[in-house]
């Protein structure tokens, strides 16, 4: 009998067995989001609604520095492991099925661009305020995956369809705008590009199809005390997206001087025309067609906890990496301890993601080997306090063997 209990974003894993007999269902809900500067109580008031005072406001303007980050990722997930039904004829590999929904998203924005929207452009009068590098991107898709699994060290492969529900992405080259001392004119120079889809709604919006690999490989060895060592290499979200020819993009670069738009010329123009006639006068191209966009491929290497292991305390660390922009190295080095075979708990500190430097818990109980129930956060600081934490994360892991 077999599982890997965790979190397939940022997984606290737990290598059980390496003999699997049984059919088992196992069901996983990631869902976290952080900043390296902005508090929560600002977060929860620009995410969910609410006044965001002057203060407040004050408060993270003061935190700003050169890279302002806030991303989060979202994960529902199902897995189906059938040991009986052996693919390409071979009995010590099983079929391993899986649905998850998935959400991701961040941004990064200039300390200029962040006054400049919240307090307006009065503190920069005869300034100029930079936005070069600023940067957003949100994805949601779901993955239909197929693939196989070897019965002794648990490594596994996968293929998956995915079904692109939305997305929006956009970033800026070198920008800037001036506002002359005079106040009457407003100096603007954009470079960047972006593009969406055309819909944001329903939730279960079919606007693209795409295609993943997920590797999952355990290397098992014996160390100096011998006990067993699993090292864990995973490859998740290797493929693309094709969004369908609804899509609309955005390019630019363009320098302009702009005194104010007539608001005569505005209500007298055609509100179907505006847009276009608004953009054109920005020097933005607009275009709708089909556009390709590669998955958050992830990257990790990590050290997993054994159950099976006689040492009741097992030291755990590990590397992430997501190849998207604003996402940093992610870091993580904590303990594991299981003082009764049915019952565990692990911490860790982390640096990196989204974020700098968290504390999380995450607990494991197994109810007679058929059923097993996983509670955590790797950020119990930012679950706990409103001003002092970064972001919030919540996981949750269950499995019955059949």
């Amino acid at each position: 009998m077999f599982a890997i209990s965790g979190f397939s974003q940022e997984p606290t894993f737990v290598f059980e067995d390496t003999v699997n007999d049984q059919a088992q269902v196992k069901f996983i809900s990631y869902n976290s989001y952080s900043s390296n500067r902005f508090s929560n109580e600002f977060m929860d008031k620009f995410i969910f609604g609410g006044d965001i005072s002057t203060e407040l406001k004050t408060q993270m303007a003061n935190r700003l520095k050169g890279a302002n980050v806030f991303g989060g990722e979202m994960e529902q997930r199902i897995d189906s492991y059938s040991p009986d039904i052996h693919l390409f004829k071979k009995e010590d590999y099983g079929m391993k099925l899986s649905f998850s929904d998935n959400h991701y998203f961040s941004a990064n924005i200039t300390e200029d661009l962040f006054n400049t929207a919240l307090f307006g452009n009065s503190n920069y009068i005869g300034d100029t305020m930079d936005f070069t590098f600023s940067s957003v991107q949100y994805q949601h898709y779901q993955k239909f995956s197929l693939g196989f699994y070897h019965k002794s060290n648990l490594s596994s492969i996968q293929l998956s369809y995915i079904s692109g529900s939305k997305t929006l992405k956009g970033a800026l080259n070198e920008s800037w705008m001036y506002s002359r001392p005079e106040l009457d004119t407003i100096d603007v120079f954009l470079s960047g590009d972006a593009f969406f889809t055309d819909r944001m709604f329903p939730y279960w919006a079919f606007q693209g199809s795409g295609f993943s690999i997920d590797i999952d490989y355990n290397f098992i060895f014996e160390g100096k005390t011998k006990n067993k060592q699993i090292i864990n290499f995973r490859i998740n979200n290797l493929g693309m997206i094709f969004w369908n020819k609804n899509s609309l993009s955005y390019t630019g670069m363009a320098q302009r001087s702009y005194s104010g738009f007539n608001i005569q010329d505005l209500l007298d123009d055609d509100t179907t025309d505006f847009d276009i006639d608004w953009l054109d006068t920005m020097g933005v191209n607009q275009n709708m067609g089909r556009q390709v966009d590669v998955l958050p491929f992830e990257l990790v290497v990590q050290k997993l906890a054994d159950r099976q292991s006689t040492n009741s305390l097992q030291a755990i660390f590990g590397f992430k990496a997501i190849m998207v922009p604003n996402y940093f190295p992610y870091l993580y080095v904590g303990g594991y301890y299981q003082p009764i075979k049915d019952f565990s708990v692990s911490t860790r500190l982390s640096y990196g993601g989204f974020a700098g430097l968290r504390w999380g818990i995450n607990v494991n109980y197994w109810l007679k080997d058929n059923f097993y129930f996983g509670l955590g956060s790797f950020d119990v600081i930012g679950l706990a306090s409103k001003k002092i934490g970064r972001g919030r994360g919540f996981n949750f892991s269950m499995y019955y063997r059949l």
